[in-house]
């Protein structure tokens, strides 16, 4: 019986290195036995098996029928029609257009990926709107749509394919977002014939163009800028 010199492991009369360590036995009065039993079963390591994409859409797809099924079963037998289940269904099929578009084609870029992702939910509220006959979708839901996705796949495109600083990105998104609420509520008084005057838009409008101003000016200033960078550890 022997231990090994470096880590202490006990020693099997069959080893002739550490079976932790690797250290290899030295000691003249240690005979190695190599027909002797081994104290554990040989190391084979399994070889590693890769999901295929066609795997994960495949079992998305799976759980995406499940409950549009059982929706549009309880709504026609209830109602005789579909009536509320293809909202389930539009929900469900937007949801698996976010979630499989980036996994189905890698090589699309995020902002291509985001400008579909908003067309189709451009066809869903179109959809909706047609369903109930709100009559909102083109003076409302439209453009508010097209704002926000113009939005973000601005911020998207500086943030992902340009060598733009963090800080400018993140202040031209706070103006951005002050401003879009602006817009939100005008197209609100317009299509609802809610107010002639603006309330509610002043307040984010006002609070994120001051701290975009205010990540604008830390930019532009170079030692307080690597202060907060050191104090916040950004």
């Amino acid at each position: 019986m022997s231990y090994c010199v470096n880590c202490g492991v006990e020693l099997a009369d069959s080893e002739k290195k550490c079976p932790l360590c690797k250290t290899e036995v030295i000691n003249p009065k240690y005979i190695v036995n190599s027909e002797a039993a081994m104290p554990y079963p040989p190391y084979r390591p399994s070889p590693s098996q890769k999901v295929s994409k066609n795997s994960v859409i495949g079992l998305l797809s799976l759980m995406a029928l499940l409950p549009i099924a059982l929706s549009v079963i309880c709504d026609v037998g209830i109602n005789g029609r579909i009536v509320w289940s293809g909202f389930v269904t539009g929900a469900l099929a937007l949801l698996y257009l976010i979630i499989v578009l980036p996994i189905a084609k890698s090589k699309i870029d995020s902002v291509t990926c985001l400008g579909i992702d908003f067309a189709g939910i451009i066809v869903y509220l179109y959809y909706i709107d047609r369903t109930i006959e709100g009559g909102w979708f083109l003076n409302f839901a439209l453009p508010v749509t097209l704002l926000v996705a113009a939005v973000v796949m601005l911020i998207t495109f500086l943030s992902l394919y340009t060598k733009s600083e963090k800080l400018p990105i993140a202040a031209l998104t706070m103006i951005l977002f002050g401003f879009m609420n602006l817009a939100i509520e005008i197209l609100l008084n317009i299509a609802f014939l809610t107010r002639d005057y603006l309330v509610w838009s002043l307040y984010p409008l006002a609070t994120f163009v001051i701290l975009g101003i205010v990540l604008f000016y830390i930019n532009a200033n170079k030692p307080l800028k690597e202060k907060l960078q050191k104090k916040f550890f950004i």
